[in-house]
């Protein structure tokens, strides 16, 4: 009831809004020079002569066409330019919606007060280049580079601060040219202060080292930041403090300085309000930027990450959420050779997560249900640091060394009830691991003449990993596998210390053929060397068990020696880059004394080809071949705990798997129409592929892995458009997953399928000028099918966002979200529903804020969500953080 409220609400600001639509007329034209040649992306500009002030604008199209939707009862001069050209102006005070305004634009070889006027423009672009004048598409209202950005045509910002320009994901963000926490997306978009932001620009096909620049296929797409004027050579900011009731807190600091030599952030927040400023997501993802460099040639060994077995908390998932964070970034340029660029973020977190989940196990007999209770506490102290600097003595030469740290102490302690049929068990588990990892790299490109480039790239890593496992149970673990004394609690103890170290080379030569034409030869080596010891004991006990079946002492060494070739050649509007390397892999692992060697030869082809349609739309296919290796921890045959009813034993016969992947990428955007559209399709076949077994002895499951003779196959798909006019912007789209992959489990072949989609729709309008609407609604559903199981579930949420600026300052925020959700199967359904809502305060030119702020005003205390596995359904009910208010101050430095 109270949502169908709600959405009434928003359609009585429709209606009212509805007679402000058609007080707009669109003026429509094309742009041409003196040839009657259609001119592409030339700048239109409708200035107001009354106020003086833009009243449209817009950029002409491929065919030169261009479009304004300006309010009629005013005058506009009609302002055209294109660098090169001379610019052209009319004044129109009446104009057709259906007949073309031909505008002539002739050439003039004197650009410089050209230049000047097109930096003033909403929209350029340049070569690769886009820009954006934030100005004219912001309402003062935004607080932070995100708000910014997701006002701009074809950005799209998610919860993380991951970035999307025109469906393409953004790899760097850069401030006035330089890193900002080594171009990490989500700490820009949520620390920059939106009043700080002039343009933000556009740089496709990005890559710092200019030797190389235009020889690659990666498409890198990168923004970079420019500030106002105002920002530079001082110091630049906000303080946040605020405070509620239940002791909740939240204290948050930015400050920026940024001068032509020097450019210097620091970063700084504490709360427990669930705003995750760094996670321990974060603390992982975090790769400083150092590369491997193997993965190039389609080699991949899959080291197992740190976060095995440790929950992830997010504002979505857990009760409590507490989380520190200290960062400082530091760019300095004492001359144009030399650049030094670094950072250091510290963070701390303890995060409290409970759920209950309904867990079906895909076993082929019917005594497959259990029940879940869990409560975890995950507390986490993390520290990563990163220093560059690159040395450029002349354009066609480029030299960086990079050193890379990180280490963090992470602990889990977890509390489990399990009912399964007539076994109830007590678990008590506690997780901890102190990992470490160091990386440097050094990197050398030089262009001797236009017709040759060398590079030469060194990486050496090392990497510690000590998880400690301590479980407590009430019942007698692991289905009597291994001899265990009988107590009326079991305890047991496990340890493992897991050494990893890398060296990488690669040497490239470039042979540039001709303006369209170059070849890449490749030479490259990998040595990666590992050590793993583990053990388990059962505590409190006086006799001596026999674990010998848990004990681990292996050493693992990888070499692959590769050498390959790509081309790349470009004809019209069409660029084919085929590639080929050949590789030598070889590998040993001693297990108790015990080695075996193995080694191989593999050809692994590749394609990349793009079709750049027209100026504003391209069609790219990409064809990739992979060798997957598995690390020590695959490979170490001594049984490893890896829950209270899950053991896992590796597999030292392991092959490698061969993945061949094929995607299709098609990019549509039009300034005319105002209209972008973009998907994608991929389509993976894994041969060989490595894949978990399962032996069920009761609850209890023994885990390994082996090679799989059946194809695993995946097909992903995603479709997206947007498309803004007069007065308001709708967007929609989706996403389509579907794999079929096989398994063993009780020694049967199993084939489990999935079929998920998603859709979404987004109506975004201001009505009255005074507030933004943004309606949408998302709609997900998962089909799970597997030998013995089957399941479908499914979600529906729509959601409405209000931004309403109330009076001279004072304004209003709220978002509201319903979700239904439904277990065909069990037919289980559950309704939840979100209510936030913020009100602030700040009068015009003053550095102070007043924001009083409700989370969860109708004290939601639990969501669904759930998951599937080769041998194992879960549907999970999250516990959520309650509703609580915060009054915070926030001052603009």
């Amino acid at each position: 009831m109270f949502f169908l409220k709600r959405f009434l609400a928003i359609g009585f600001f429709f209606l009212i809004a509805l007679p402000s639509f058609s007080q707009n007329k669109n003026l429509i034209g094309q742009v041409l020079d003196s040839l009657n040649q259609p001119i592409a992306y030339a700048n239109v500009v409708a200035v107001n002569q009354t106020t003086q002030k833009i009243g449209g604008f817009s950029i002409s199209d491929a065919e030169g066409r261009f479009k304004i939707g300006l309010a009629l009862g005013s005058e506009y001069l009609l302002r055209v330019s294109f660098v090169g050209y001379k610019q052209f102006e009319v004044k129109i005070s009446e104009w057709s919606d259906e007949e073309q305004i031909k505008v002539i634009l002739s050439q003039d070889e004197t650009i410089l007060d050209q230049v000047e006027v097109v930096t003033e423009l909403p929209i350029t672009m340049k070569g690769d280049t886009l820009t954006y004048k934030t100005d004219a598409f912001t309402t003062g209202t935004e607080r932070k580079l995100k708000d910014v950005l997701e006002k701009l045509p074809g950005f799209e910002v998610d919860d993380n601060g991951e970035v999307k320009v025109q469906g393409k994901k953004v790899d760097k963000v850069m401030v006035d040219g330089k890193n900002f926490f080594d171009g990490d997306t989500k700490l820009a978009t949520k620390n920059l202060p939106a009043n700080a932001v002039d343009r933000v620009q556009v740089l496709k096909n990005f890559n710092e080292v200019g030797p190389v620049r235009g020889l690659d296929n990666d498409e890198s797409l990168a923004l970079n930041i420019q500030l106002k004027e105002g920002k530079k050579n001082l110091v630049f900011g906000d303080l946040t403090a605020g405070v509620g009731p239940e002791e909740r807190y939240l204290g948050h600091a930015n400050a920026f300085y940024y001068s032509p030599k020097v450019n210097l952030n620091l970063i700084a927040d504490a709360n427990n309000v669930g705003e995750l400023a760094f996670t321990l997501q974060d603390y992982f993802r975090f790769s400083g930027g150092l590369a491997g460099l193997a993965g190039k040639s389609g080699s991949s060994l899959s080291v197992s990450s740190d976060d095995l077995g440790i929950p992830m908390a997010q504002r979505n998932n857990a009760r409590d959420l507490r989380t520190e964070l200290a960062a400082v970034n530091l760019n300095y340029n004492p001359s144009s050779r030399w650049r030094h660029s670094g950072f250091v973020i510290g963070s701390a977190s303890k995060n409290k997560l409970g759920s209950t989940s309904q867990r079906t196990y895909l076993r082929s007999d019917e005594n497959n249900q259990e029940t879940l209770v869990s409560a975890s506490t995950v507390e986490n102290k993390s520290g990563l640091m990163k220093y560059s600097v690159t040395f450029t003595p002349k354009e066609e030469t480029y030299v960086k060394y990079s050193v890379f740290g990180k280490l963090a102490d992470i602990a889990n302690q977890n509390f489990q009830d399990s009912d399964f049929g007539q076994t109830r068990q007590q678990i008590s588990s506690y997780q901890s691991r102190q990992p470490y990892a160091v990386q440097q790299k050094g990197e050398w490109f030089h262009a001797p003449s236009d017709k040759r480039v060398f590079s030469m790239e060194v990486n050496w890593e090392k990497k510690y990993q000590n998880p400690l496992y301590d479980l407590t149970t009430n019942q007698k673990p692991f289905g009597g596998i291994v001899p265990i004394l009988d107590r009326d609690t079991y305890r047991f103890l496990q340890n493992q210390d897991i050494k990893t170290r890398t060296i990488e080379g690669a040497f490239n030569y470039y042979l540039i053929l001709n303006p369209t034409n170059h070849i890449n030869w490749s030479l490259g080596y990998t040595d990666t060397r590992q050590e793993l010891v583990g053990d388990v004991k059962q505590v409190s006990t006086s006799e001596e068990a026999d674990f010998g079946l848990f004990e681990n002492d292996s050493r693992f060494n990888f070499q692959d020696l590769y050498f390959g070739m790509t081309y790349k050649t470009k004809w019209k509007s069409v660029v084919i880059s085929p590639s080929l390397y050949l590789h030598r892999y070889a590998w040993n692992d001693v297990q108790m004394e015990d080695e075996l060697s193995n080694d191989k030869l593999v050809l692994l082809p590749g394609l990349y080809a793009k079709w750049s349609v027209k100026s504003n739309r391209s069609l790219t296919y990409r064809f990739s071949s992979q060798a997957n290796f598995m690390d020590i921890q695959k490979l170490a045959q001594g049984l490893v705990v890896s829950d209270y009813n899950s053991i896992f034993r590796g597999n030292r016969q392991l092959d490698n798997g061969l993945f061949f992947t094929q995607s299709i990428g098609y990019n549509h955007f039009d300034f005319f129409s105002a209209l972008n559209l973009f998907g994608n399709l991929t389509w993976s076949r894994k041969h060989q592929d490595l894949v978990n077994t399962t032996t069920f002895a009761g609850i209890n499951r023994i885990m390994s892995i082996q090679n799989i003779d059946p194809i695993n196959e995946t097909l992903t798909g995603s479709l997206q458009a947007d498309k803004r006019f007069q007065s308001f912007k709708l967007s929609g789209g989706g996403n389509w997953n579907t794999y079929s992959t096989n398994s063993l489990v009780d020694q049967n072949l199993i084939n489990n399928s999935q079929f998920a989609h998603s859709y979404f729709f987004k109506f975004t309008s201001t009505f009255m000028k005074k507030v933004e609407v943004d309606l949408g609604y998302t709609w997900d559903q998962n089909f799970y099918k597997s030998t013995n199981a089957k399941n479908t579930f499914s979600t529906h949420s729509p959601k409405i966002e209000i931004d309403w600026d109330i009076w001279k300052g004072l304004k209003l925020n709220a978002d509201y979200t319903y979700n239904a959700y439904l277990n065909k199967a069990s037919q289980t359904k559950s309704e939840f529903d979100f209510f936030n809502a913020f009100i602030s305060y700040q009068g015009k030119s003053s550095p102070w804020e007043f924001r009083f702020t409700v989370w969860n005003i109708l004290d939601t205390r639990s969501i669904r969500r759930d998951s599937f596995t080769e041998n194992l359904i879960s549907t999970y009910s999250y516990l959520v953080q309650p509703r609580y208010g915060l009054l915070t101050v926030k001052w603009d430095i």
